[in-house]
């Protein structure tokens, strides 16, 4: 085996400049799964946290049986006592916030125009956490001294023809099925990103949407944590705390909640897998024509060791272990290069990206250099190296010795 690799190193040194393109070609693919794998993986992580902090939560708890029935008549299955369950809730290690929310739809109008809207109820001194990925871009924040103040999305506050400091009307029914109506402040405007969501989009003191559905309820809590891979463990804290209190309480994880998410997960996947294939499609003919190349060079060379006694098997042996240094070697140079180049993308500021389909504003991304990204574009590379070289290897392994020798 050590004379094998020693032969197969030298071979592969042996045509510098032949090998330096073929390192090129493996480079190239190296760097592109890497910087392109980077950004997906950043891509997913700003798409994660932006439907955590502005619309989930880590953690969401609701009354038993809300997801059954729940949907479709939401003011039947209210937690009656929040702040007590919030209480024994944020004693649990690992939450950073626990805060309740109370959502309704309905009408919002100006002296003007009248337009649907959906609206959610918060706790204002704990909603710094859920702004995380909003942007005021008019006016300011909630602030508890602002009693009667609201924040609307900026697509509907334009499509309202509203501005700050403009005085709104919602009107909505009751869990009793009573029509009621309330005023408030347009204090800031704000965008999430998402077209749709900032079409319909109020935030609220959690008091003033209480008093609006005569209630004190509220229709879920929601939990963040310190770190999103930490969801499954706190869950299951959650179901154990809730089971053994005997509490009318279900709880549903953000990825069980973010369909969204899985779909444009789903979609960047694919792509990944046509850009793997071109690119191991181009590494593949490379390592394979180097090899090719070199068999025809030493077919006087592989006669003379096949009529010293080498078997075909070794000299299979010989072939591939040539292709796979050849993988290896410029594996781990396709890694250097695709690292630093993905710093140097980094510090530089980025990558601009244009406004998706259904997002109202564009993002910086980054590339983010993660071990299953390296280890997926380096263990890629390698296996198209090791298969590149078993054709050739064979056509070598199948001279024969006499025309072998003979050949000029």
């Amino acid at each position: 085996m050590k004379t094998t690799l020693s032969l197969a190193l030298r071979n592969v040194l042996r045509n510098k400049r032949r090998t330096a393109i073929t390192f090129m070609a493996i480079i190239s693919g190296v760097v592109s799964l890497i910087i392109f794998g980077g950004f997906i993986e950043y891509t997913f992580w700003g798409l994660r946290e932006l439907t955590i902090k502005t619309q989930l939560g880590h953690i969401q708890i609701y009354k038993k049986g809300y997801w059954e029935k729940g949907i479709a008549e939401p003011n039947k299955y209210l937690i009656k006592d929040p702040e007590a369950i919030e209480k024994t809730f944020s004693s649990i290690s690992d939450i950073t916030t626990v805060t309740r929310r109370l959502s309704f739809s309905g009408l919002i109008s100006t002296q003007e125009k009248t337009l649907p809207c959906k609206g959610i109820g918060v706790v204002v001194e704990k909603e710094k956490q859920m702004s995380d990925f909003e942007t005021i871009v008019a006016g300011k924040d909630l602030e508890a001294a602002e009693s009667y103040g609201g924040i609307v999305g900026s697509e509907l506050i334009k499509a309202l023809g509203g501005k700050v400091g403009d005085s709104l009307t919602i009107l909505t029914t009751t869990p009793e099925g009573v029509i009621n109506a309330v005023d408030f402040k347009v204090v800031g405007i704000a965008q999430t990103g998402s077209q749709d969501y900032d079409s319909v989009f109020i935030k609220l003191p959690i008091e003033i949407v209480q008093d609006l559905l005569n209630t004190t309820a509220a229709e879920k809590i929601i939990i963040f944590l310190k770190e999103t891979k930490d969801v499954e463990k706190i869950a299951s804290t959650l179901k154990e705390v809730i089971d053994k209190n005997k509490m009318d309480l279900e709880l549903k994880k953000w990825s069980e909640l973010a369909d969204f998410y899985w779909k444009v997960v789903g979609i960047y996947h694919n792509i990944f897998d046509v850009i793997k294939v071109i690119i191991s499609v181009i590494v593949l003919f490379s390592i394979a024509n180097t090899i090719t190349m070199s068999v025809y060079e030493r077919i006087r060379e592989i006669g003379t060791m096949r009529a010293m006694g080498t078997t075909r098997a070794r000299i299979i042996a010989l072939f591939i272990t040539e292709g796979a240094l050849m993988g290896i070697l410029g594996g781990l140079l396709g890694i250097f290069v695709g690292i630093l180049i993905a710093n140097i993308i980094n510090m530089s500021g980025g990558i601009y990206i244009s406004p998706p389909p259904g997002m109202s504003k564009g993002y910086v991304s980054l590339i983010l250099i993660v071990p299953k990204v390296i280890f997926y574009a380096f263990s890629s590379i390698l296996v198209v190296a090791i298969l590149s070289s078993i054709y050739p290897a064979y056509r070598a392994s199948r001279l024969k010795v006499v025309e072998a020798l003979q050949h000029i």
